[in-house]
């Protein structure tokens, strides 16, 4: 493999770029912002989103989708709200690589996994999903992680792994894309309750215990789904989940601290909470695949209660 794309260039999908770099001759990476087309290509830096790593060389940034067309993958390192219209774009610009979704949300308007969303849009794409414990401000630095691709495809999902893999940044290859996904999302939403438990002055084992049921639930989701509880097991299930529900770093967890706080959804002036917005979806996954989503639901009425 020697090029690949990065539509998204924030925080994590520049973390990415540099994570991939040593193994791949070019990355183009995908920005609709000047001020990081600039700063990437002139000074190799991200100056907005990732102003602490210095990018290797062969990172460079485009402003037009067009420049993907070489590209022997595309990864989608947008919030979920910004994929439908991404993978629309893809769509018709005719880019056949296949699609590694990168985004930790999903579909709130059908209440269905990115996936299904972007195989509704992409049809001819085939399509991987990356995920697992990382924080992009670790991984850049090349800290040691390890996440997880999985995709229907069990060959494109080993090509991918074996040919980006690093010593640093490991990529194992899993067969369950459901159960990823659904551990991807869910564990920014429960994120998002973990933060309000413990700003409500909840304790640390009532926290743990929480967090214990609300596994349990996102793996009855699966199963309904098709996928498998064993998936809660590897990197992007319990390891993600315990990263981004214990961590001071977490913006779900720092939103659901605003929100325990008197804090309004609509008023928050934070970073990106992706679990904020995914857990508008519950009552729709509770209603689609007839499960029982207790501890997610009860987030969903915190964020949104009715009377605001």
């Amino acid at each position: 493999m020697n090029e690949i794309g990065i539509i998204g260039a924030g925080s994590y999908g520049t973390a990415l770029a540099q994570c991939f770099s040593p193994n791949l001759k070019k990355i183009i990476m995908i920005s609709d912002l000047m001020e990081v087309h600039d700063s990437i290509n002139r000074q190799h830096v991200n100056s907005r989103f990732c102003p602490y790593v210095m990018l290797d060389q062969n990172i460079g940034c485009s402003m037009n989708i067009n420049s993907l067309e070489k590209s022997e993958l595309i990864f989608l390192a947008v919030p979920s709200e910004a994929i439908k219209e991404v993978c629309e774009e893809i769509r018709d610009k005719g880019l056949k690589a296949p699609l590694v979704i990168c985004s930790k949300g999903v579909d709130i308007e059908k209440g269905r996994l990115l996936s299904q969303l972007v195989q509704e849009i992409c049809k001819d794409n085939k399509i991987a999903v990356l995920s697992g414990p990382s924080f992009a401000n670790e991984i850049a630095k090349g800290m040691k992680a390890g996440v997880n691709i999985a995709s229907d495809d069990k060959k494109l999902a080993m090509k991918i792994a074996k040919a980006l893999s690093t010593v640093s940044f490991k990529l194992e290859t899993i067969g369950d894309p459901i159960g990823l996904q659904i551990a991807g999302a869910f564990k920014n939403m429960l994120a998002v309750g973990c933060g309000i438990y413990r700003g409500l002055g909840y304790g640390e084992s009532t926290v743990a215990m929480i967090m214990v049921d609300a596994i349990k639930e996102m793996s009855d989701l699966a199963v309904k789904m098709g996928g498998k509880r064993e998936t809660f097991l590897e990197y992007g299930g319990i390891g993600d989940i315990i990263l981004t529900c214990n961590s001071m770093q977490s913006r779900n967890v720092l939103f659901g601290k605003y929100i325990a706080s008197g804090g309004m959804t609509k008023n928050w002036q934070g970073p990106l909470a992706e679990g904020a917005r995914s857990v508008k979806a519950i009552p729709m996954f509770e209603k689609n695949y007839d499960v029982e989503l207790n501890i997610f639901h009860d987030i969903f009425e915190r964020v949104y209660p009715k009377k605001r």
